[in-house]
């Protein structure tokens, strides 16, 4: 019986041989962000959450006055699924079927020309952002006069099973370890009760998938040149 090593360097062999023999995408070729008039502002909006959702990137969160879209996670394909390699590259696809991977979207629409203030050393520290602060009241993208940039940024998660120990044989072999509860009334269990909260998510930011971010721009840029859209055209300019 093969052991998971050979399967899994069978299955990697696989992928390099299906990716080349199917054509995924090479080097990224679209805009790294777009800049529209305000007048075209909800145009460019809407093509933006329909370009996330023809990439399989659902959004949900769509905030038209502060110019923001999120989308839901999208997981990567591995290389028994090409149906769903859609931009993928040949080391995308191997890094999918190693680890599990997804990916998350985030469109963010600002003023040409704004950026954020440098920090101070000498200022006080005011803390995070609260929900209902009056510091995290941004400006109003359907209000604002000039010219709107839109940036794209795809984010890729990998999940971790916190306290797995594998081995290079086999995942048979495997085992996870686990924390001993401190023992009541000690020094460690009070030490634990004052211990700061601990991030339980399984999901890491690695990298940015540029390619992906390209492909949205550029999608982005054609729904905005299609004769149901305004008349004039975004503007795409390359990386600065």
């Amino acid at each position: 019986m093969w052991s998971f090593a050979r399967v899994l360097a069978s299955l990697v062999a696989f992928a390099a041989v299906s990716v080349a023999g199917t054509g995924c995408a090479s080097s990224p070729n679209g805009p790294a962000f777009l800049t529209v008039p305000h007048p075209r502002y909800d145009a460019a909006f809407d093509a933006a959450c329909q370009a996330a959702r023809q990439a399989g990137l659902v959004p949900t969160l769509v905030d038209r006055e502060a110019g923001v879209i999120e989308t839901a996670p999208r997981l990567a394909g591995s290389v028994i699924e090409p149906w769903s390699w859609g931009e993928m590259t040949a080391s995308d696809v191997v890094e999918g079927t190693l680890g599990f991977e997804r990916r998350l979207a985030r469109v963010e629409f600002i003023p040409v020309g704004v950026a954020p203030a440098a920090p101070e050393g000498t200022a006080p520290l005011a803390g995070p952002v609260l929900p209902g602060s009056e510091r995290g009241v941004g400006a109003d993208m359907t209000k604002v006069a000039g010219d709107i940039e839109i940036r794209v940024t795809v984010s890729v998660e990998r999940r971790f099973q916190p306290g797995y120990q594998g081995t290079p044989y086999t995942r048979a072999l495997g085992s996870y370890w686990r924390e001993a509860a401190p023992k009541a009334g000690s020094r460690a269990a009070a030490d634990a009760s004052r211990a700061a909260p601990r991030d339980l998510s399984r999901w890491t930011a690695v990298s940015r998938d540029e390619r992906l971010e390209r492909v949205l721009a550029a999608d982005i840029a054609a729904r905005l040149t299609e004769p149901s859209a305004a008349a004039q055209p975004a503007a795409s300019s390359e990386a600065r």
